[in-house]
């Protein structure tokens, strides 16, 4: 009996050590993934970042350092999701991080699609402008938080702007299309006419001329209208580099968490009866 319990506080002892074997382990893996972190080192990092996941996939702390090395590679999707997870955590110190954190990636991610899809662009802003509100509602002391809420506040009106301007641009190509079209079948139709009335007076010389006539006035239409798509082209690109100028200063994430292991409760040893 006495040999048996023994072993079996043995047993016991070695189920206790496990799990802080295995926190310690993967506080290492954050810590050098962390380190190559900011050395820029981020392909290296996210190896450890993951390795360290698989040992501990209920972290919020390394889904947060995951995410946010994703961001710095520019791996918006990625990130989104490891992000997301994090922020679902209530402690004080993950989740107003993470909330900022994913603001930007939304910023970024969106700002990309800007000369495909301006409307997917706004509401990929709209997003981060959210979760940047989050974070100044828990943390109303963030300023980096609130100069980015009010820098993407500028840049979904800019882009509300532009995508008015290529409405109109739109239209008034529809209108300049359907106004050739109507002229040219005024043309056509006096042209008709003449032919009707006299031969003579209706020569291809002079048919020439009346099509030579009208030429020089349609094209002063479209080098005015492509002058003006250009001229708010120059302005938005303008626009554009102004802001992203000033939002170079707060576009970095938030630091990276170190991995705290968690505190194992102690539990008593089989008695040697």
């Amino acid at each position: 009996m006495h040999n048996k319990n023994i072993a079996m506080s043995m047993i016991w002892g070695l189920l206790m050590l496990m799990p802080s074997v295995v926190f310690a382990s993967v506080a290492s893996e954050v810590n050098k993934a962390n380190d190559l972190y900011r050395q820029g080192k981020f392909d290296d990092s996210l190896g450890l970042y993951q390795e360290a996941l698989g040992q501990d996939d209920k972290s919020s702390v390394v889904k947060y350092d995951l995410g946010t090395a994703l961001y710095k590679k520019g791996e918006y999707t990625k990130a989104l999701g490891f992000l997301e997870q994090a922020a679902q955590d209530k402690n004080i110190k993950i989740r107003p991080k993470a909330e900022y954190n994913l603001g930007n990636v939304l910023y970024k991610s969106g700002i990309q699609k800007e000369n495909t899809n301006v409307d997917a662009a706004i509401k990929s802003l709209q997003g981060a402008l959210g979760h940047y509100e989050q974070t100044i509602a828990v943390d109303p002391k963030d300023q980096d938080a609130q100069f980015n809420q009010d820098f993407v506040k500028k840049e979904i009106e800019r882009l509300k702007q532009k995508k008015q301007q290529q409405q109109q641009n739109k239209q008034q190509q529809k209108n300049q299309k359907q106004n050739q079209k109507q002229e040219q079948q005024n043309q056509k139709d006096e042209q008709g006419q003449q032919n009707q009335q006299s031969s003579k007076q209706n020569s291809p010389k002079d048919q020439k001329s009346q099509q030579s006539s009208s030429e020089p006035k349609d094209q002063q239409k479209k080098n005015a209208l492509d002058q003006a798509e250009e001229n708010q082209k120059q302005l938005d690109r303008q626009q554009a580099e102004d802001l992203l100028e000033d939002y170079k200063e707060n576009e970095e994430p938030k630091k990276l968490l170190n991995y705290m292991p968690k505190k194992i409760d102690d539990r008593p040893v089989l008695k040697d009866w």
